[in-house]
């Protein structure tokens, strides 16, 4: 009889903690899921930047061109700063930090017909990062020569 007891115990002991582990794993569960619900459909996301444009500023003596990239207006009135990447020419990238309402890079400088990469990332006062605008820009010298001089008249003779 008293093995019969220990035995009911026994059992009655491993239902508890075979019980108390499943509760658990089902509140870790629980847990993910609502983790897993949050990031990815509760939590904002930023639309993707507008397009990214160029403009030639100047050519120097040596024939390169000085020029910027035009940024859209942020999409968003919480964006407090933006990631633009920027590769010229197959160059290695460069990431700038740049505040949210900037709306127009530093002065690069490169050959005519090169090629400008890079991304635009806008990200947000929480920290979240939108949507990549990648962009792939050639550089073309629209910059035209200067007027030329007076026109003179020179007389050579007299007939």
């Amino acid at each position: 009889m008293n093995s019969i007891i220990s035995l009911l115990q026994f059992a009655v002991y491993t239902l508890n903690v075979i019980s108390s582990a499943l509760l658990v794993v089902l509140t870790v569960m629980l847990i993910y899921g609502l983790f897993y619900f949050f990031n990815n459909y509760l939590k904002k996301k930023l639309p993707k930047p507008g397009l990214v444009g160029l403009s030639v500023l100047s050519q120097g003596e040596d024939g390169m061109l000085k020029f910027v990239l035009t940024l859209p207006e942020k999409g968003a009135s919480d964006v407090v700063s933006r990631e633009l990447t920027v590769s010229v020419d197959g160059g290695e990238p460069v990431v700038f930090t740049l505040a949210g309402d900037v709306v127009e890079s530093q002065e690069f400088e490169a050959a005519d017909g090169a090629a400008v990469t890079g991304t635009l990332v806008d990200v947000d006062d929480a920290g979240n990062k939108s949507e990549a605008r990648e962009f792939t820009l050639v550089l073309v010298d629209t910059i035209a020569p200067p007027q030329p001089g007076e026109v003179g008249v020179k007389v050579v003779s007299e007939s």
